[in-house]
């Protein structure tokens, strides 16, 4: 199991630990970020069949768990070709998506959630505790990348660390998902800034209900982008819906 490096450190201790575990880390974060964008572009171009009968995956509308699958698979593949002496796309139970050949403790889980949000989930054994550790098929506690998606759209990229205890199941007995609490997200993920985050859907800003998305799709507003493009339509009322543009665009954006 990888040692936690907040293992017995206060809550306001840990986004320094973070910045500094990832300024360590071998992977740079903007590379990181091409990489990642380079995947997500991949998933959209791949093709299904032959000359016969082929259709785009975007003919088909996968549901998000299979563009995930596809996502992960190509961000690792993607890596172990750039770097083949020290990643590979883990392919063992007990290995992590991205696996670190020189030094395992360095390898990534990859994470990714197409719901409209920007939260991640893991399926419930996340947030199981495992009696037996030699049995859990993989250490859920390490560096991870998270991604969310909504469609299309890549929304944001993470980067940081989670521990296996920071998963909580859902309380119901028949929850099939585990979250995370707000310090993970505030402390321990840091977000990787860019322009990309700026095409992610207008429904995601603060304020922004399912009145007022349909309101701003009529008037052929869809992203956030759409919203800092067109400042001159956004008065009275949708002047709140400006603002909180301007305040994820600079919570997130370049």
């Amino acid at each position: 199991m990888a040692n936690s490096p907040y293992l017995g450190k206060e809550v306001d201790q840990w986004l320094d630990i973070t910045k500094t575990i990832i300024t360590d880390h071998p992977l740079d974060v903007e590379e990181l970020l091409g990489l990642v964008i380079a995947a997500w572009e991949g998933v959209w171009s791949t093709q299904i069949g032959n000359d016969g009968a082929r259709v785009s995956l975007r003919e088909i509308h996968p549901p998000a768990t299979v563009v995930g699958y596809f996502f992960e698979k190509l961000l690792a593949k993607s890596l172990a070709t750039k770097y083949p002496e020290h990643w590979a796309s883990g392919d063992t139970g007990k290995q992590k998506d991205l696996h670190c050949i020189q030094n395992p403790e360095l390898s990534i889980e990859v994470k990714a959630s197409g719901q409209l949000g920007l939260k991640i989930f893991g399926n419930r054994s996340y947030g199981q505790e495992v009696e037996n550790t030699d049995r859990a098929k993989k250490d859920k506690s390490g560096f991870y990348i998270t991604v969310n998606f909504y469609g299309e759209k890549l929304t944001l990229v993470r980067f940081g660390w989670i521990d296996g205890s920071d998963w909580v199941a859902q309380k119901s007995p028949t929850g099939q998902m585990a979250g995370l609490g707000q310090n993970v997200y505030d402390y321990k993920l840091i977000p990787i800034k860019g322009d990309y985050t700026l095409d992610a859907p207008v429904d995601l800003l603060n304020g922004v209900g399912g009145k007022t998305a349909e309101s701003l799709h009529q008037m052929g507003i869809m992203s956030i982008r759409d919203v800092l493009k067109n400042s001159g339509k956004f008065t009275g009322k949708l002047s709140k819906t400006h603002t909180a543009a301007v305040a994820y665009k600079s919570a997130y954006g370049t």
